[in-house]
């Protein structure tokens, strides 16, 4: 495959389509059961035969969305895999804003460097600014964060490992009865 040569759309992992408004039809002809619009939706679609659910989150041109919003629409993708919904994904070109949102789905889902598997199995333009680069990266270390155990939490010793850390003692443990040092991570 020549690596300019943009293939779109294309079903990046099972369920999951990716796409641009240009080719607004090869996704129709997917018989998506959910379209995630991250630009507008061309209201043609009904006359194509489309009756699922519309999932719409209008991000800028080479733009993000905040952090909380992306969260939840990673989730809402998420949810809707899960549950066996064919999902397609689309801005207008297919590459920037299309790229970055699922670069954070695709993480959640398992691939751990979302930003070159995109590349790679979908097209070289995905992700297109440095901004939506720096966003994916943003979410990955928050996804990584909630993956390790106890932060933001307090853990003892034993819990956490060794360490040179602050602690303070507590009283005792309602696990054990003993006293723990326990820290905050």
């Amino acid at each position: 495959m020549d690596p300019f040569e943009i293939q779109i759309p294309v079903e990046i992992v099972p369920g999951l389509l990716l796409g641009g408004l240009r080719k607004m039809q090869a996704i129709l002809d997917w018989k998506p059961d959910v379209l995630v619009p991250l630009e507008r939706v061309p209201g043609y679609i009904w006359k194509e035969g489309f009756r699922g659910e519309i999932v719409y989150y209008p991000i800028i041109d080479y733009g993000t969305l905040p952090d909380d919003v992306l969260e939840r629409l990673v989730e809402d993708v998420v949810t809707r895999l899960q549950k066996g919904k064919r999902t397609a994904v689309f801005c207008v070109g297919g590459h920037g804003r299309t790229g970055y949102v699922a670069a954070c789905v695709l993480y959640r889902l398992g691939i751990e460097d979302p930003i070159v598997f995109l590349r790679e199995k979908y097209s070289v333009f995905a992700v297109e600014s440095s901004e939506q680069e720096l966003a994916v990266e943003r979410f990955i270390e928050a996804e990584k964060q909630k993956r390790r155990p106890g932060v933001g939490q307090w853990q003892s010793r034993r819990e956490r490992g060794s360490g040179n850390v602050h602690t303070e003692s507590e009283g005792p443990s309602w696990r054990t009865g003993d006293r723990e040092d326990r820290t905050f991570c």
